[in-house]
């Protein structure tokens, strides 16, 4: 990848680097400066587009980078990302350690045994290791990995979330989504990300799995509900994996909704908007079913999606369900590849005994057996309208976008994928490897 990245940057000359010096100058004072104590982290959900302009691409990125760099000295920072892999975003977190605030990370042990000198896991391990001595144990930082998940057996650490005592005059902030804190995230893929504010009783409850985690051992499942500090009548629930014999947090949603006598859609259907980036195993099949039973039943569905085998394509077969990968090459590849990275979806309509209900779903986790028994993070917003509004706008924006139906499915992780002459992503016309760290 590093010989490839440089080569390309030697193709694309002077005008290249005058456009990645003057976006690095932006970054950088995007990212200096100290704390302002009167900042506010705005709650609610982002999306980032990454076929639009740097700022959208950066979006979420920008969002995480403004409520770091306002956390003053005392305060803590916790992170979990399945990939931290980004020099930008590095040089924030250690900012922010160095200036006297707590950092603990937590990532994928094999992503940071794969990442050699000079890459972010090898720079914050050393980076976030000074200045250790002086502080109150609970108050260092570092950077470190669980065996696989850390609050369960096998899978994976592919949770994305951060939790923040203080940013500004802003208290318990605590942030998930789809997207981990690389390059590719802006560049490459669709994301959301939520914040949650004020709402100490949430954020008790993370840091409960937060403390859990950094033990890495089995714990038991974790799921709860407050109500929300921002939206008067909408709840929130937390549910953390490992499940083991818990309901889906898919199926949580999808069985509570009713297709008909909604109330506050036109024409009484209750609109379901599903984005989620990978179905698979009997899990994929049991939400597939699922959908599939609630579009029969008059439900307005709308899927938009990464990969799916034939045999979850076969039963959504007929719906509105397109595949968002635009290929840049010859062939498609996931690490060229731009696709839709989300996991989760949006009810508006008659859910959860409410002819006037709302839902979404934010989540970190694939609709797979491997997300069931990883760390993943799954956000349910009950009865908050303009956020379940937001998201199903966005993921029909993504549907109007996406170049192929079940028909002319590609499969994005295969390198020799099948191509439909036509589909051809040609927008840019060459993948731009520079932007992965440009911004």
């Amino acid at each position: 990848m590093a010989v490839l990245l440089a080569a390309t940057l030697q193709v694309i000359g002077a005008v290249g680097e005058a456009t990645r010096a003057q976006a690095a100058t932006a970054w950088s004072a995007e990212v200096s400066g100290r704390p302002d104590p009167s900042y506010i982290v705005k709650p609610g959900i982002v999306f980032n587009h990454p076929f639009r302009s740097a700022k959208k691409k950066t979006k979420i990125h920008r969002r995480i980078v403004k409520t770091v760099k306002n956390v003053p000295a005392g305060e803590t920072i916790r992170l979990m990302t399945w990939n931290f892999d980004s020099p930008r975003l590095t040089r924030v977190f250690v900012n922010a350690h160095q200036r006297g605030v707590s950092v603990q990370i937590i990532m994928s042990r094999g992503l940071a045994r794969s990442q050699g000198p000079g890459r972010s896991y090898p720079t914050l391990r050393t980076a976030l290791a000074k200045g250790n001595a002086d502080r109150p144990k609970a108050l260092r930082s570092w950077i470190r990995t669980c065996s696989s998940t850390c609050r369960g057996k096998g899978g994976a650490m592919h949770s994305k979330l951060m939790l923040v005592s203080r940013s500004g005059a802003t208290r318990w902030i605590a942030m998930q989504g789809s997207g981990n804190l690389t390059g590719a995230a802006a560049v490459q893929q669709f994301n959301d990300w939520t914040t949650i504010t004020e709402n100490q009783p949430l954020y008790d409850g993370w840091m409960t799995m937060w403390k859990q985690s950094k033990k890495d051992r089995n714990a038991k499942p974790l799921r709860f509900t407050v109500p929300s500090t921002t939206t008067p009548g909408s709840t929130i629930t937390s549910m953390f994996a490992p499940h083991k014999r818990k309901i889906d947090p898919a199926l949580k949603v999808l069985n509570q909704v009713q297709c008909t006598g909604a109330t506050n859609v036109p024409g009484g259907r209750t609109k379901v908007r599903v984005a989620n980036a990978v179905w698979g195993d009997q899990r994929g099949v049991k939400v597939a079913r699922k959908v599939r039973a609630l579009a029969d039943a008059g439900c307005d569905v709308r899927i938009v999606f990464m990969m799916m085998p034939l045999k979850i394509r076969t039963i959504l077969r007929g719906l509105p369900a397109k595949q968002m990968v635009y290929i840049t090459g010859a062939t498609a590849n996931k690490f060229k590849d731009r696709y839709v990275h989300m996991k989760g979806l949006s009810v508006q309509g008659n859910v959860a005994g409410r002819a006037d209900g709302n839902a979404v779903l934010s989540s970190s986790e694939n609709w797979t057996q491997l997300g069931w028994h990883s760390d993943e993070q799954n956000l349910v917003f009950w009865n908050d309208a303009a956020l379940a509004a937001k998201y199903a706008d966005h993921v029909d924006l993504i549907y109007r976008q996406a170049p192929r139906s079940l028909n002319n499915y590609v499969n994005s992780a295969d390198p020799n994928g099948r191509i439909v002459p036509g589909t051809e992503f040609l927008r840019p016309k060459d993948y731009p490897f520079e932007e992965l760290e440009l911004y």
